[in-house]
């Protein structure tokens, strides 16, 4: 048997959308994609969830769930858009509302009709929302009994703290969720949900179709944007903290090291350390801690942006009886006391490069993207010109971006795990943990 050749793959680059308005102030974004028979629509509402009532904190998300169980006018819309092969989804993240649908492209006239009746008008029937409340709930109670969500709530809360938005759960505790009346999901809709600011998105093959057909149900949408509080989330002092949680079975380890954003020139550099060090399953940390010493199943983490600026993020879940000695080894790692190489660097950028074209394959991977990027500030076009700096960058530049920005006196590490067991050993190995649960 004769070994297929290894070739280099042919030039890709991420599509750049047609750009225009409505006179409402929405933002219109199409990408044509031949042969993607399966379209995709994002509308990006860019309220943070800082603009959320304390008391009220859930009702982002619970808006967003129960804004397609029925319309004013159509109260049979979920039957409407299964007959149209459609499906909505989205989500609510610390800076901005996504709603999605996927649909066949040669129905995009019709979906985008029913898709512009959820936008303007949800009914928010009562039964509607308490279902959805309760499901909240439900799914909060449900983290609260996993140690890793647990521990990455305690992460949360231990760079925001209480105070600022981000310290607190994105999609409310059971009281502030238990608030929620048709009244508050009304409000927050008339609010958060109209046309100036927003943008929606749309990819697919769009052959033979008229934009100003699709975009027209929306042209009646109106509503002006009620002004949001500025973005928090600013981490704070760092620290190491050790969330007792006595029934684990595993203990689980996360940890967080503020770092510079996509508009800063190392962007590329940090991205390439981070999955160096913990982004792949040869990655530095992942060879170490499971291959050499067997403490877990795996390490995973990399660098990622956020609203404001990025982070480095490592997560694993170990052996309890080995956790003071990985956290050891991890914050012994991200010293760098062995540089990278020129060829972990080149090995992290060919993969980097060459795997992107596999995450965007369908319409929908690309409107998420166009989303995220559109929402932060960035054009699309960002996905090529950082691909063209993971390419360029030397292992010299890598190096230098990770030991200006990735500084073990700046981590935060939450460990959660049976304190009992935890705290001597790393109290052992000199590491000084804060103990909370």
């Amino acid at each position: 048997m004769i070994r297929p050749a290894i070739t280099e793959p042919r030039p890709w680059r991420f599509p750049n959308p047609a750009r225009s308005s409505l006179g409402s102030g929405l933002g219109l974004a199409f990408i044509d994609l031949p042969g993607q028979a399966l379209a995709s629509v994002e509308l990006v509402l860019p309220t943070p969830l800082e603009a959320e009532p304390r008391e009220l904190e859930g009702v982002a998300t619970v808006v967003l769930h129960a804004c397609d169980e029925a319309t004013v006018t159509l109260p049979d819309i979920v039957e409407r858009l299964e007959l149209q092969g459609a499906a909505l989804l989205g989500r609510s993240t610390w800076g901005y509302t996504r709603l999605g649908v996927s649909a066949p492209a040669r129905r995009l006239p019709k979906v985008l009709e029913l898709f512009a009746s959820v936008v303007r008008e949800p009914a928010f029937d009562e039964p509607d929302l308490a279902h959805h409340v309760e499901t909240q709930v439900a799914a909060w109670k449900t983290r609260m009994a996993s140690p890793t969500a647990v521990t990455r709530e305690a992460l949360r809360t231990s760079l925001f703290g209480p105070d600022q938005r981000e310290g607190r759960p994105i999609a409310g505790s059971p009281e502030t969720l238990g608030a929620i009346d048709q009244d508050a999901a009304r409000n927050w809709h008339e609010r958060a949900w109209v046309p100036q600011g927003a943008t929606l998105i749309l990819a697919g093959d769009l052959t033979g179709l008229d934009t100003d057909e699709l975009t027209a149900p929306l042209e009646a949408w109106r509503g002006v944007r009620t002004p949001a509080p500025a973005p928090q989330g600013i981490p704070g002092r760092p620290g190491i903290v050790l969330v007792d949680l006595p029934q684990a079975a595993q203990t689980v380890v996360q940890a967080f090291v503020p770092t510079p954003g996509r508009d800063a020139p190392e962007w590329a550099a940090l991205k390439l350390g981070g999955h160096i060090m913990c982004g792949a399953f040869a990655s530095r940390l992942n060879l170490e801690l499971r291959e050499r010493l067997g403490y877990t199943y795996g390490v995973s983490g990399g660098v990622s942006a956020r609203r404001t600026g990025g982070s480095f993020v490592v997560e694993t879940a170990l052996n309890s009886n080995a956790a003071a000695d990985a956290v050891a080894r991890l914050l012994d790692a991200l010293t760098l006391q062995v540089p990278f190489t020129e060829g972990e660097v080149l090995d992290a950028a060919r993969y980097l490069v060459q795997a992107s074209p596999l995450q965007y394959e369908t319409a929908a991977d690309i409107t998420v993207q166009t989303a995220a990027l559109i929402a932060a500030g960035f054009d699309p076009d960002f996905v090529n010109r950082h691909r063209a700096a993971l390419s360029g960058a030397t292992a010299g530049q890598v190096n230098s971006a990770w030991w200006e920005h990735i500084r073990p006196e700046n981590i935060t590490i939450v460990i959660g795990g049976p304190a009992r067991l935890l705290e001597p050993g790393l109290r052992a190995a000199g590491i000084e943990a804060e103990i909370t649960g």
